[in-house]
């Protein structure tokens, strides 16, 4: 194969020949040999390429600033002949600025490429590919408009340039301006030469192909993109591979197709992977694989390596959210919240990084945060079935029943075999109304049990049928028989469904199922021993029954606890080693023997037997690592040996498998008190109240009440106190007769007079005081009742402590006697002023009327006064005309007979024409017009 070399014409006529596949590391060599025998600056740019090309950047750069550092030196360099330098090395470092991780030295590089670019506009700022370069600068900077304009200066004048319409494809792309980009990118195709543009054209094709979910055409698009390469192109590869994955997904395709788009798509992401072993794409792919396959070790390695070769803040997002997501399927629920959030503030748009950050805020108790999480989640995906989902369960837990329902029902509009969805609807429909809780209708499903048991019985009493037939025929029968009998004690009516079972028991005694029926039907009326007989009639057939045994050991457990433990490890020895519930239930027996050992004598056969119970509940979660039930055990104990933090930690897991289960909010509910979080605490116990809706739990009543109490105290507040005072009320609603919670009731009652009276003048009313004081007479009422109590009457409040409650409330009583007189002296004073202020202000007030009244009053007489004058002075402006016009009639009459005397015949021809043309009237309309002109002379004077 031929070597590739650049021919460099020196001075007289020699030629340097430069062997590009072996360039000097260093090129100062080269370019001091340009220098020097006064190189064209083309030669400086060819022999920058061929650096560029072997990916020695530094090393091109140090080429063009020689070149551009000589051009300035030399009086026969044109400044234009500098632009393709300029071009070359701003995008040199705009490249490099692109491949940094280090935010202040991509910075740096834009900034040096910025100043390029500024230099050569200075030479020529019409130079196209100057506006080319401006065009990628801008977009590295994010300035999607400015770039846009750049690009359409170049396509303006040359429709043709390809660097152009890449440009523009891409910032279309990046608006979601799909078949636009796609036209964009096909229109650079036709004008493009080289394979480099052509590569890197048609995969903008196939990503607007898939954008359009035209798959066949995008992989089309991407296999001519590897045909063009001379090796494998990473990116090209990792497109494929998503786009055969997802494919394989699609449960519109054949199973066949699927299971070749699947191969296909871990071909294609495996050979990404060793064609580039940092790409960041490919090791994300990689670690969500690994991730599936539940090797957490591996995915984590394949991140860390993603982590720090990605540049892009959306491909760091990724790997974040993969290892956020592989914490959080190992139950490391701190580290899953941290990269969860991590992977959020680098993209607020990572929708999957979103989910995990509302689950984690669920999995905190933060149930409102995680709320509004989903709420956006869903504004921007309205069709998401599993946001709604999601959502949907929580409206419930917070108990926005309607819009729970709401988004069910829409979830069940699109998918109707979702089982547990359906129990959650039906579990809200209950609160509502109870028949809808049930979708079939059981008197019509007894008709057809009824019917389907009577063919069993003709087809068993018929010859006609083979003898296999018959059997299958009465097998079927008898399930029929025992599913009718569960459906009458669904319908609540126990007579038929015991004669139902106790027929089957005496026809089919092997029928296990009917046995342990009656023997838990008898085991709900209270009847353990009858329900021990019952399951006993197991082990004529079975004498190893599981179930049985474990029946027993409960019924034993409802007579004296201590004789369940023989039964329960029968089941472990010799029934079945593995057997969840009998670990639970042995963890929770020698848990209850642990606590009733609190004597100090018994120190070490407690801790034996806490030992016991953590092994078994240990035990439970080896074989079910998901199992709520064993986890609450073993979250008890912890917090009852004081390892709170931990208990809680556990609990928090649990809940997310056992919502329904009261018990794990008021567990929870405990460890927030010992960790002194009442309010937590609060929320957590009134959560687990609102299940006993219709039955109020006595000791949960006590427990919240207790807590609100303890933060009451704690925080000087009465109106906490006074809801402390209500559930203490509503616990001795249920038990009347219990004197413990009548002396915590007169306890509460005198906390809050305390709280009350300790209230500065300014925070309480007499009214206040006064409620303060009958709580505290209630109070004593129910202390000195307390204390007279008989010596031999059993008592769980202590004697002398009543009695010291009692003196303190007479010594709080004449506190509080003093406090409202206090408390009264201070209202009246409050109120003295109260009205001297009101008196104040309501003189401020008629002062100010008066005030305006008089100078209202001052306005009007002003103008009286002035329409006064006016009207004086329009009287003698008529007054002077009148006289003006009688004195000018004396004038005119004067004149006409000294006319007259003078010329007696003009004044017969007057006369006649006065006679003839009424001059009269036209003489007095003449005086009547000039005196209206003399009026408006005398308004102007």
């Amino acid at each position: 194969m031929a070597l590739r070399t650049i021919e460099v014409p020196l001075q007289q006529e020699q030629v340097l020949e430069v062997v590009c596949n072996d360039l000097p590391n260093n090129p100062t060599e080269l370019t001091d040999i340009f220098r020097q025998e006064g190189v064209a600056l083309d030669y400086y740019r060819l022999l920058a390429v061929e650096y560029y090309e072997q990916q020695k950047i530094k090393e091109s750069m140090l080429v063009l600033q020689a070149g551009l550092a000589t051009a300035s030196h030399s009086p026969l360099t044109q400044p234009r002949q500098k632009l393709p330098l300029l071009t070359l090395i701003a995008t040199l470092h705009m490249r490099l600025a692109r491949a940094t991780k280090d935010s202040s030295t991509k910075q740096k590089h834009l900034e040096e490429a910025t100043q390029f670019i500024n230099e050569a506009d200075r030479i020529h700022n019409q130079y196209e590919q100057t506006f080319v370069v401006k065009g990628n600068l801008y977009l590295l900077r994010r300035d999607i408009n400015e770039a846009f304009r750049s690009f359409n200066m170049v396509l303006e004048r040359r429709p043709n340039c390809t660097p152009a319409l890449l440009g523009k494809a891409k910032i279309q792309y990046h608006l979601r301006q799909y078949k636009q980009a796609l036209q964009t990118y096909q229109s650079a195709l036709v004008y493009s030469r080289g394979k480099f543009a052509a590569v890197e054209i048609r995969l903008g094709i196939a990503q607007c192909f898939a954008q359009l979910q035209m798959y066949e055409q995008a992989k089309a698009a991407l296999k001519r993109c590897l045909e063009l390469e001379d090796r494998p192109n990473a990116t090209v590869l990792i497109m494929l591979a998503v786009i055969e994955l997802n494919e394989s997904k699609n449960e519109d395709l054949g199973t066949a197709r699927r299971e070749n788009s699947l191969r296909n798509g871990l071909q294609h992401m495996q050979e990404a992977h060793r064609t580039d072993k940092l790409h960041p794409v490919a090791l994300n792919m990689l670690a969500s694989h690994f991730f599936l396959t539940s090797e957490f070790e591996q995915a984590f390695q394949c991140t860390k390596r993603a982590l720090n070769s990605a540049t892009s803040n959306v491909v760091k997002a990724d790997t974040l959210y993969q290892i956020a997501r592989t914490h959080h399927q190992m139950q490391q629920y701190d580290e899953a919240f941290k990269f969860y959030r991590q992977c959020i503030e680098l993209n607020p748009d990572h929708v999957l990084g979103q989910c995990g950050l509302g689950q984690m805020h669920l999995q905190r108790g933060e149930h409102e945060v995680s709320i509004t999480i989903f709420e956006k989640l869903h504004h921007l995906q309205p069709k998401s079935v599993d946001i709604m989902k999601v959502l949907g369960s929580l409206y419930a837990m917070a108990d926005r029943k309607e819009q729970a329902l709401a988004l069910f029902n829409k979830v069940l509009e699109k998918i109707d075999d979702d089982a547990l969805l359906a129990i959650e609807v039906g579990q809200l429909h209950e609160d509502k109304h109870n028949t809808q809780s049930l979708k079939c209708n059981l008197n019509e499903a007894e008709n057809y049990y009824n019917a389907a048991i009577e063919e069993c019985e003709k087809i068993s009493n018929t010859k006609e049928y083979s003898k296999e037939q018959q059997n299958r025929a009465a097998s079927l029968q008898v399930t029929m028989t025992y599913n009718l009998a569960r459906l009458y004690e669904e319908q609540g009516d126990m007579e038929k469904a015991k004669t139902i079972y106790k027929r089957i028991c005496a026809d089919y005694p092997a029928y296990h199922d009917a046995h342990l029926r009656l023997g838990l039907m008898e085991q709900e009326l209270g009847h353990p021993s009858q329900a021990i007989e019952y399951y006993k009639e197991v082990f004529d057939s079975d004498p190893n029954n599981a179930t049985a045994w474990t029946l027993i050991g409960q019924a034993q457990a409802m007579i004296n606890e201590k004789l369940c433990k023989r039964s329960f490890e029968k089941v472990l020895k010799e029934c079945d080693k593995n057997d969840l519930y009998t670990h639970i239930a042995l963890g929770n027996y020698h848990a209850a023997t642990a606590r009733e050992m609190k004597s100090e004598k018994y120190r070490s056969q407690r801790e034996d037997a806490y030992k016991l119970a953590l092994n078994f509940y240990t035990q439970a979660l080896k074989r079910d690592p998901k199992n709520s039930y064993a986890a609450n055990g073993l979250a008890i104990i912890l917090a009852e040996n004081g390892e709170i933090n931990q208990a809680k930690k556990l609990l928090n897991e649990v809940r997310e498998t056992m919502d329904h289960n009261p018990s794990i909010f008021i567990n929870l509910a405990h460890c927030h008190v010992e960790l002194k979080q009442y309010r937590e605490a609060i929320i957590m116990y009134e959560r687990a109240s609102r299940r006993f809706q219709n039955n109020p739990d006595t000791n949960l009543l006590l427990c919240l009440a207790r807590t609100q109490f303890i933060s009451a105290k704690a925080e000087k507040n009465p109106t906490l106190m006074y809801s402390a005072l209500l559930n203490t009320q509503k616990a001795l609603h249920n038990q009347p007769s219990d004197k413990s919670t009548l002396y915590d009731i007169a306890l509460v009652q005198q906390s809050y007079a305390q709280l009350i009276a300790d209230l500065s003048k300014e925070e309480r009313t007499v009214e206040l005081m006064q409620r303060a004081l009958d709580s505290l007479d209630s109070s004593q009422r129910t202390f000195r009742m307390l204390v007279n109590v008989p010596a031999a009457e059993f008592v769980l409040y202590d004697r002398k402590i009543t009695e010291q409650r009692e003196r303190y409330g007479e010594t709080l009583r004449t506190q509080l006697n003093r406090k409202m007189i206090e408390q009264k002296e201070f209202a009246e004073e409050e109120q003295k002023k109260t009205k001297k202020i009101e008196k104040q202000l309501r003189e401020k007030i008629e002062k100010k009327a008066a005030e305006e009244k008089e100078r209202l009053q001052e306005q009007e007489e002003a103008r009286m006064r002035l329409e006064e004058e006016r009207r004086r002075i329009m009287e003698k402006v008529h007054e002077d005309n009148r006289r003006m016009a009688d004195l000018e009639r004396e004038v005119g009459e004067v004149e006409r007979k000294t006319r007259k005397r003078e010329n007696p015949e003009e004044e017969e021809e007057e006369g006649e024409e006065e006679g003839e043309g009424d001059d009269e009237p036209r003489r007095g309309k003449k005086k009547i017009f000039r005196s209206k002109q003399f009026i408006e002379d005398s308004d102007e004077e």
